[in-house]
């Protein structure tokens, strides 16, 4: 542990509820003693850049960020093992305090019989440090490990916002602890390890699996791949508000976050194509938060064929991009779709349609989507979806269709549009030239008891109460039937779907001509 009368450049220190970082220890001429020059994390809260009577001390990356103060305003360091000690463990003045409290209450209630079932369990449990599974020390000034030993079973522990410093310390703590497995070190300074630390300080981490370094100043991608040559093991990582940009295509980070299962980016500055493109190159990478970094565009790869998928992101199947300015939203779904196992997608609405547009474009253009905005999909919702998107894009697929590189350019912008055809075939009766005006379809009648069919045109509109005296009549069921249950049957999918709501139209139902409906 570093001494309060022992500080040294680097060193996390902390005065009331700021934060800040040694950048100066010695004197300062016509003054006496020894003052410390800090580095503030707030920006605002110095008085200057590290500079004091026109001499620069140190240098601050902002200007009203450096403060010159004595030790004796620092908070007193502590170990890791005292702030979990004072923090969890009873002890018999606490244990002795909490016995006081349960005869106030008793008396306050007039209940001489109260009491708190199970508290010498409790009490006992608190008292073993064997027993703490997740812990958090945070706004603790811990700036060392501390004897750690006695902690067999901890699993998770929140160091965040603390003053630990350097990544010996760190590795020390989980070094002493081998159940350790997640590590929350938000909201600290830790000074870059030297290049021979690295290897060393990786045989201290092998166990770690997820590791949360949000708000943690980091400037750049290789930074952080440096920093994960230390995880052997990590599967999770969280790099939330740091100031993270370009990600450089580069083999060793590719090496480094071999096993990475979930990475948060949220609130960096990730926004350029080539960017987001090179994180496709993290073999395992499951889930990506990329909300808030002003993304504009998204685009793997312009060679694609409309009937494959990109060789990147190839594990992916949840991604985050809210908050981002997306310019075009349609061309982002189709990019979208060249992903194998793409299985979620978050992102705000197009502000220039409505919410409904929003989820019918995207679930009608991503074959494998199974959850927007956390919702799930249904197979009615699916049908509709791609069904909006073949009439919506019938008149650009007309004209481009005599033309072979025209319609292998449009199949790759719009790569759904294939397989939606494939399925309803032609788009050409919704094409102006050609569409004939008609309020009436062809539907297949179909009694599943008897299998009679009857063919009959009706109405678009007619709803399903109307239908159903129709079919009463047409079959010569008798007079007495009061109520049918009505499917709408999907040959292609082998599914049937319910019409449930007898006041609603076939059109809510999204019934086309020479659809199947079913009867019993």
């Amino acid at each position: 542990m570093i001494l309060q009368n022992h500080l040294e450049h680097g060193v996390r220190v902390k005065v009331g509820q700021h934060f800040g970082t040694v950048r100066y220890v010695g004197e300062v001429p016509n003054t006496e003693g020894e003052w410390i020059g800090i580095e503030w994390d707030d920006p605002e809260r110095g008085k200057h850049s590290g500079s004091v009577n026109g001499v620069q001390y140190f240098q601050t990356r902002s200007p009203k960020a450096g403060s010159m103060i004595r030790s004796e305003k620092l908070a007193k360091f502590q170990t890791l093992e005292q702030a979990i000690t004072e923090k969890y463990i009873s002890t018999e003045d606490t244990l002795r305090l909490d016995s006081e409290m349960i005869r106030a209450v008793q008396k306050q209630l007039h209940a001489p019989l109260f009491e708190i079932v199970g508290m010498e369990k409790v009490g006992g449990k608190q008292s073993n440090l064997q027993q703490l599974v997740d812990v958090s020390v945070r706004y603790c000034p811990v700036n060392a490990a501390g004897d750690l030993s006695s902690f067999v079973n901890l699993q998770m522990l929140d160091v965040s916002s603390t003053l630990l410093w350097n990544w010996t310390v760190v590795a020390s703590i989980a070094e002493q602890i081998p159940t350790l497995q997640e590590l929350n070190l938000s909201n600290n300074r830790i000074v870059d390890p030297y290049e021979e630390q690295i290897s060393m300080l990786a045989q201290k981490f092998q166990n770690i699996r997820k590791i949360i370094l949000r708000s943690c100043a980091l400037g750049s991608w290789s930074e952080v791949v440096r920093l994960a040559r230390m995880w052997p093991a990590i599967e999770y990582l969280s790099l939330e508000q740091n100031e993270i940009g370009y990600v450089e295509d580069e083999a060793p980070y590719i090496v480094a976050l071999s096993r990475l299962k979930h990475l948060d980016l949220q609130n960096n500055s990730v926004r350029d194509v080539e960017s987001v493109r090179n994180l496709g190159k993290l073999p395992a990478l499951e889930e990506l938060l990329l909300n808030g970094n002003g993304i504009r565009e998204v685009r793997f790869s312009e060679d694609c064929p409309h009937n494959e998928k990109v060789d990147l992101f190839r594990q992916l199947r949840t991604i985050y991009l809210r908050e981002n300015p997306l310019q075009d939203q349609c061309s982002t779904f189709n990019e979208l779709d060249k992903l194998a196992r793409l299985e979620h997608v978050t992102l705000d609405p197009d502000p220039s349609v409505s919410y409904e547009e929003t989820v019918a474009r995207i679930v009608g253009s991503i074959a494998g989507l199974r959850m927007f905005n956390r919702s799930t999909i249904s197979e009615k919702l699916r049908r509709d979806s791609e069904c909006d998107m073949w009439k919506l894009y019938a008149n650009q697929w007309a004209e481009v269709r005599n033309d072979a590189q025209r319609l292998k350019a449009f199949f790759k912008s719009h790569r759904m549009y294939p397989r939606v055809m494939e399925r309803l075939g032609s788009p050409e009766q919704f094409l102006p030239d050609t569409r004939k005006v008609t309020n009436m379809i062809h539907l297949q009648l179909l009694n599943e008891t008897t299998a009679e069919r009857r063919d009959k045109k009706v109405p678009k509109r007619i709803n399903l109460h109307t239908l159903q005296n129709l079919i009463v009549k047409l079959f010569g069921l008798p007079d007495s039937t009061s109520s049918l249950r009505l499917y709408l049957l999907d040959r292609k999918r082998k599914v049937r779907i319910p019409l449930e709501n007898h006041g609603k139209s076939l059109d809510f139902y999204s019934v086309e001509d020479n659809d199947t409906i079913v009867f019993e």
